[in-house]
């Protein structure tokens, strides 16, 4: 396989099978590696940015529970005469609470209600959960630690009285910390992806000292792993836009590697030990 063919026909060539990815271990450099590795990245990575820009709502029960099942229709009727303009939440009174057992849900115009913590681990003094409307932010507590100081950000409401409340809370949860998950998310993949692929290509520049494989380098190991990276990242794409699953896109992205990398490696055991048996032919021969 010589240098002399187009980078992108090198690549196909590589990302084909784990033959091909073999025989074109060494016509990469290594500014060839770190951009398919970019690109397959990116491709793994496309899934979950159009499914995430979708997504209109948060479901806040799966890690607010205790706080959100205290939503009940008396609270959101008692929101009545309360409306959201440019942000700022306006209401004829300054405010009302409603305490369920150790749960308070109120509307707090005049800041009443003290919190402590930072946000994420946000929690109201004195209430094991709490659900707050103040004038430009919503707080929201649960007693699983966890807690959220939420911005109404533009959002124009005429009237608050919300039965479909806890959608709304979702809404509002989204559109702020919907880039902070995005960016996680994102540094999760490429954590993940430089870890699976530095185990391996250090796992495959190791078998030089034994000459198990005939790797000469590691950029040779480097150049393998990432190229037999590239139908499993493919695969989990194709999966991930059919039906987004972060957990399963992951799975099928790191299984693959590890399946093709081991079919690699076989190939490179097999034409090694062709190469010696020939070798070994030749010296009796002599």
């Amino acid at each position: 396989m010589g240098k002399h063919d187009r980078f992108i026909i090198r690549f196909l060539k590589a990302a084909a099978s784990p033959s091909g990815a073999c025989r074109c271990r060494r016509t990469f450099s290594w500014l060839h590696i770190l951009f398919l590795f970019s690109f397959l990245t990116a491709c793994l990575m496309a899934p979950f940015a159009i499914s995430f820009a979708k997504l209109e709502r948060f479901n806040v029960r799966s890690f607010l529970p205790s706080a959100i099942q205290d939503v009940n229709d008396r609270f959101a009727e008692r929101l009545k005469g309360y409306q959201l303009k440019n942000g700022k939440l306006t209401g004829e009174e300054t405010g009302f609470n409603q305490v369920e057992g150790r749960t308070l849900l109120a509307v707090d115009l005049k800041h009443r209600f003290k919190t402590s913590g930072e946000n994420g681990h946000l929690h109201v003094n004195g209430y094991d959960n709490a659900i707050i409307f103040q004038p430009d932010r919503l707080i929201i507590s649960d007693q699983n630690g966890t807690g959220f100081s939420v911005r109404y950000g533009k959002r124009d409401v005429k009237d608050l009285n919300l039965y479909d409340l806890e959608n709304m809370i979702g809404e509002l949860w989204l559109a702020q910390y919907k880039p902070m998950i995005m960016l996680l998310a994102f540094s999760v993949i490429l954590i993940s992806r430089l870890f699976l692929s530095g185990i391996l290509a250090g796992g495959l520049w190791i078998t030089k000292r034994s000459k198990m494989t005939g790797i000469a380098s590691f950029k040779e190991a480097a150049a393998l792993a990432v190229s037999c990276s590239a139908i499993p990242v493919f695969a989990a794409a194709l999966a991930g836009l059919i039906h987004f699953d972060f957990i399963i896109v992951l799975l099928i992205d790191t299984c693959g590697v590890i399946l093709m990398i081991s079919l690699a490696c076989g190939r490179l055991w097999k034409t090694r030990n062709l190469h010696s048996g020939g070798n070994h032919g030749n010296s009796a021969a002599i």
